[in-house]
């Protein structure tokens, strides 16, 4: 008789078993209910801040730039090194989450970076705070403040690049500095600038040493004489605002047996009608890629915005462009932007107060 009792179970069991795909199921009275597993977060469901919050910040050195205010100064981070290029720092996700993210790992209080100038370490800047701009900017990155550790010979220069000083030990003391003839110079840059202006069949200035907006000397490597970068603007002036007409001329020389004593070796023209206003100065220079030959910082004045760019020699011993900071729709309105009023301890939100 226990044969029957024994089927009518295992009956039971596979009605069960034969149930579990439904959502709900009514047994003695009870609605027991069977919920799938929710889906694994995928990556094209994250938001912007889940992605900014979840990508990686810069493992290699980062090359800042500092720009004295007041009676401190001011920093922001340029670009990641990497071998003979500069990378930007752009984040795919959330750039404010992203930039306090950054804020946190390199730029806390109290760190400490190397300052150089022409090449060479000056002192030493200390974050005292940092902080993301307010406005929407590209590129978003954070600005420190911060205080000055100089000697004496820096008491003139106003602006510096900087690495954190981890990683600074060896940079900035195998280039070494080369005689600048600079009265020399500024007589054979019109001569060189003439020469590529007349190939480009562009308009000549009218007056070669109003043209000429910077002769900046710097280190050659393997040879006794310095070359120098120059800037040629017609119709244009060096820094933001004006139009689109006219065409900035940058280029570097490098000393050479020739008849002018230099010889170019690096062109960028740019004719404003087809490229838009772009006008290049130099800001200093630094061997960060530790090849023995300095690389240029530069920054390039559009009518609305400014961003930086950097020039570098290659493994084959061609310059190039390593390094355009540019964003497709504009950049940010000066390299080092305003920053908020720091809080005041203990105060209120402004949306809490009545």
């Amino acid at each position: 008789m226990k044969h029957p009792r024994r089927a009518g179970f295992g009956t039971v069991l596979l009605i069960v078993s034969t149930l579990t795909g439904c959502d709900n199921i009514g047994w003695g009275g009870a609605n027991v209910a069977v919920v799938p597993p929710p889906p694994k977060p995928s990556a094209a469901h994250q938001t912007e801040a889940e992605a900014a919050a979840a990508e990686a910040l810069p493992t290699r050195p980062v090359l800042y730039y500092v720009a004295r205010a007041g009676t401190g100064a001011l920093l922001t981070p340029v670009a990641e090194l990497d071998k003979d290029s500069l990378i930007p720092i752009r984040p795919t996700g959330a750039a404010r989450t992203f930039a306090e993210r950054f804020t946190a790992e390199h730029m806390r209080q109290g760190a400490e970076f190397d300052l150089f100038s022409r090449g060479a370490r000056l002192g030493s800047f200390v974050i005292r705070s940092a902080r993301v701009p307010e406005q929407e900017l590209c590129p978003l990155l954070p600005v420190a403040e911060g205080t000055l550790e100089l000697g004496m010979a820096a008491d003139s220069v106003r602006e510096f690049l900087a690495l954190a000083k981890a990683y600074s030990p060896a940079v900035g003391t195998r280039v070494a500095s080369a005689p600048a003839n600079l009265e020399r110079m500024r007589f054979v840059a019109p001569i060189l600038a003439e020469r590529m202006l007349r190939a480009r069949r562009a308009q000549l200035p009218g007056s070669w040493q109003g043209a000429m907006e910077q002769v900046f000397p710097f280190p050659a490597s393997g040879r006794a004489d310095a070359g120098f970068a120059a800037t040629f603007l017609v119709g244009d002036t060096l820094g933001p605002g004006l139009d689109d007409a006219g065409y900035g001329l940058f280029f570097l020389a490098m000393p050479t047996a020739s008849q002018t004593g230099w010889d170019t070796i690096y062109v960028d023209f740019r004719n404003y009608p087809e490229t838009k206003k772009a006008a290049i100065r130099v800001i200093d220079y630094l061997d960060w890629t530790r090849d023995d030959q300095v690389e240029l910082l530069l920054q390039v004045y559009g009518t609305r915005d400014t961003w930086f760019e950097a020039v570098a020699r290659d493994d084959a011993g061609r310059w190039r462009r390593v390094l355009n900071d540019r964003c497709p729709a504009g950049s940010r309105p000066a390299l080092i932007p305003p920053l908020p009023a720091p809080p005041v301890p203990g105060a209120l939100p402004p949306d809490t107060l009545e």
